[in-house]
C-alpha cells in the first residue's frame, strides 16, 4: 500500500479545515498600501484589515524620505549581528529608539514574530517559571515551548488571579517572568498596565509586553501604553517588543531592554545569531522615522477620533463590541458563523477579518475591524450601517 504523501496530508487538512470554518484566504489587494480604499478583483472595497493605523505608509514624504535612506545605503545586511553585520549606523538608530522609548538598549529585528521569538528564548531559561496571558500573540506561544520554561497560562487580564499564582511561588525560585500586550491584537482590549506593572514588582516579576499595536497609536508622541502616565518616569515594564510594520509605517520590529540585556539577548538567542541583520539603509531610515513620530499628533488624534464615532456608531446598532482601541472586535462565536459574515460585508465592499482559531479561542470567533486614521466619517458609517444590515 503506498504511503500517505505530504502534499496529501495537507490537503486533508485543508479540507477539514474547511469544513470547520477553518480556511485561510489570502486574495491579493491592490492599492492596499495607499489607504483603506482598496480593489480586490474587479470590486472596490474600504478595507479594515490593515495595519497602518496612522497612515504613514501612504505618506508621501515618508515614503520619499524611505526612498532617500535606500538610494544613500546598502539595502542588504553584511552578515549576522555576530559575525560582523553591526554597524555604527545600527548602533545609532537602536540608542535613538532607546532613549525616545525610553529605555537603557534596543535591538532592531527583521519582523515581530522573530523579536517575540528572541525575546522569550533568552530571557526564560530551562525550567524556569512563566505566566503567560491566554491571548499573547502566537510568536509568544510558539516560542514557549523552545524555552523549556514552566509555562503556566493565566486568565486574560485577570490581574487578582495571577496575583494568587504568583503568589503560590516557592520563595527561593528563580525570578519568574510574566508576558502580557499592551493591546490585544484580536480583542482590541488592554491590561490595567500600571497594576500589572506593580504586581511585577510586588513579587520581584520581570515584565515583558507585546507593544506592536499600541507604539506609535498611543501614549505621549506615540510612545505606547507602558509610558503613557507621560511623567519621564521609569517604563511600565522591564521589556518591550515593538514592530515598525503597524502604526510607524515601515518594516522590522524591535525589542527595548533594560541596561545590560542587549548582548545578553545577542548572546542566548538563535533569533539573534543566526539571521543576516537588517541593512544600513533600514537603520537609516528609521532614524528618519523617530526624528519624525512626535509630529505625527494631529495622525493620532484623527485616529482617535476615528476609533470613537465607530465604536458610538455599532453601539448605537446594538452591535456588540470588546475593547477600547483602534482595534474592534465584534464577537461572533462560531467559526463558521464569523467567516460566512466576513464574505457577506466583503460582497458589500466591505473588508473584515474574520478572526478564528487558533489565531483567537475555539468557537469565540470575531469579525476584526482596524480602523485609521485615513478612515472618513462616510467610511465608518457605510461599515456600521453594512455589518448592522447583516448582523441583526
Amino acid at each position: 500500500m503506498p504511503r500517505m504523501t505530504i502534499k496529501e496530508r495537507l490537503r486533508l487538512r485543508a479540507a477539514e479545515n474547511a469544513r470547520v470554518g477553518l480556511q485561510r484566504d489570502s486574495a491579493a489587494l491592490q492599492g492596499a498600501a495607499a489607504g483603506p480604499l482598496v480593489r480586490l478583483g474587479e470590486r472596490h472595497c474600504v478595507s479594515f484589515v490593515g495595519n497602518d493605523s496612522l497612515g504613514l505608509a501612504s505618506d508621501p514624504a515618508w515614503r520619499a524620505a524611505v526612498a532617500r535612506c535606500f538610494a544613500l545605503y546598502a539595502p542588504s545586511g553584511r552578515a549576522s549581528r555576530l559575525a560582523g553585520g553591526r554597524s555604527p549606523l545600527a548602533d545609532e538608530v537602536e540608542r535613538a529608539f532607546a532613549d525616545y522609548f525610553g529605555f537603557a538598549e534596543c535591538l532592531f529585528f527583521p519582523s515581530g514574530y522573530q523579536a517575540n521569538l528572541a525575546a522569550v528564548t533568552a530571557l526564560l531559561p530551562r525550567g524556569h517559571d512563566a505566566f503567560v496571558d491566554r491571548r499573547v500573540h502566537a510568536s509568544v506561544a510558539r516560542a514557549l515551548p523552545l524555552a523549556g520554561a514552566h509555562i503556566h497560562a493565566a486568565p486574560h487580564n485577570d490581574i487578582p488571579r495571577l496575583r494568587r499564582r504568583l503568589a503560590s511561588l516557592p520563595p527561593d525560585a528563580p525570578q519568574p517572568l510574566v508576558v502580557s500586550e499592551s493591546l490585544f491584537s484580536m480583542d482590541g482590549d488592554s491590561p490595567d498596565i500600571p497594576a500589572l506593572s506593580a504586581l511585577c514588582r510586588d513579587y520581584d516579576a520581570f515584565l515583558l509586553l507585546d507593544e506592536a499595536h499600541a507604539l506609535g497609536a498611543w501614549g505621549p508622541g506615540g510612545r505606547g501604553l507602558a509610558c503613557a502616565d507621560g511623567r519621564g518616569g521609569a517604563p511600565l515594564a522591564h521589556a518591550v517588543v515593538g514592530t515598525l510594520g503597524k502604526a510607524l509605517g515601515f518594516w522590522g520590529a524591535f525589542l527595548l531592554l533594560p541596561r545590560g540585556f542587549r548582548s545578553l539577548v545577542e548572546e542566548n538567542a538563535s533569533a539573534v545569531m543566526h539571521s543576516t541583520t537588517l541593512p544600513e539603509a533600514h537603520a537609516a531610515a528609521c532614524l528618519e522615522l523617530i526624528r519624525r513620530l512626535p509630529g505625527h499628533e494631529d495622525k493620532r488624534e484623527r485616529l482617535h477620533a476615528n476609533c470613537a464615532l465607530f465604536r458610538r456608531l455599532l453601539r448605537e446598532r446594538d452591535i456588540p463590541t470588546r475593547g477600547q482601541a483602534h482595534i474592534v472586535a465584534v464577537p461572533v462565536g462560531n467559526e463558521n458563523a464569523a467567516l460566512h459574515l466576513a464574505h457577506k460585508l466583503r460582497n458589500a465592499g466591505i473588508l473584515a477579518l474574520a478572526a478564528r482559531y487558533p489565531t483567537v479561542p475555539s468557537n469565540d470567533a470575531l469579525l476584526r475591524f482596524s480602523v485609521t486614521a485615513l478612515h472618513t466619517r462616510q467610511m465608518l458609517r457605510i461599515a456600521a450601517d453594512t455589518l448592522s444590515s447583516l448582523f441583526h
